[in-house]
């Protein structure tokens, strides 16, 4: 996020919800992208023994936030 002031941060615990990640972090970013102010999403992984790791990791590379 380099110098942004962030403006809001959304912290997500996560256990076992590789099905779930991908279509959670669209629907937050687009709503986050209507306030138009700088923000951060930040997921937890309580020690899935799923892929959710794995996806959070495919998340974070395609946004930044």
């Amino acid at each position: 996020m380099g110098n942004k002031h962030i403006y809001l941060s959304i912290i997500v615990p996560v256990f076992n919800e590789e099905g779930n990640l991908n279509e959670l972090s669209q629907r937050l970013t687009d709503v986050c992208q209507k306030i138009n102010r700088d923000y951060e999403i930040i997921f937890v992984d309580d020690g899935s023994q799923d892929r959710s790791f794995s996806v959070l990791e495919e998340v974070a590379l395609k946004n930044e936030n």
